[in-house]
Formats: structure tokens, sequence, C-alpha cells
């Protein structure tokens, strides 16, 4: 039976897409450089990485993956880095988004999201 739980995965084919929340539409990356673009952080937010690391790391996200306490120089990547680091999130209804610059680099960017569980 298929995991219902894993993380959704949409790949887009550029890294210069703006990403928003799909859950409340808070932008979460731009692209372009303008200092008044209000690029934030919600509730829904679990992980902002790229290849080289994470930029943001959520609570949930950290529970999830076991990583409370651990430094992002500390994280074990393995041989997917951090795009298949990425891709293990347990949380239903989580959506990741992955966005890829073109060939030569093929750097990617993810952003990780999931609903607010209410209690």
């Amino acid at each position: 039976m298929k995991n219902l739980h894993k993380i959704q995965r949409v790949e887009i084919c550029h890294n210069e897409t703006t990403i928003h929340c799909p859950f409340c539409g808070v932008k979460t990356f731009d692209p372009e450089p303008i200092e008044e673009a209000k690029v934030g952080v919600c509730e829904h937010l679990l992980f902002m990485a790229h290849d080289e690391g994470f930029e943001f790391r959520s609570a949930r996200f950290d529970k999830n993956q076991n990583l409370i306490g651990v430094l992002n120089d500390d994280i074990e990547r393995g041989e997917k880095g951090f795009d298949g680091l990425t891709d293990q999130v347990d949380i239903p209804d989580s959506l990741k988004f992955a966005c890829y610059q073109q060939a030569p680099s093929f750097f990617g960017a993810y952003f990780g999201y999931a609903p607010v569980q209410l209690l």
C-alpha cells in the first residue's frame, strides 16, 4: 500500500520561479533581487533548502526527521543530497516544490509545506 503521508513532490524545471505557500499564499521565494519584495516564512513552511544546505528548518520538520538540536553542518545528507533528504518527510498532506536550474548546473532548491494540524 502506498504511504499516504509521504511528501508529495512537484518538480519545476528552472530555479527562476516565484514560490508561494500553497496553503496561505505567502511568498516564500522570489528570484528577483528586489529589496521591497516581501519574502517570508508562514506557519505551513517546513523547510527551505538547496543543494548546499538548509536556509530554514521548522520545528515540525526537525521533529519528523529526528533533527532536533542538530546543526545544519552536522546533517547527513546521504547519496541523494538535500533533495533526497527532504523527500523523506512523512507529514500528512505535505508538499514539496523541487526547482532546478537548467544545464549545466542543475542546481536545485527545495521548499516544503504542510497544513497546520489542529489538535
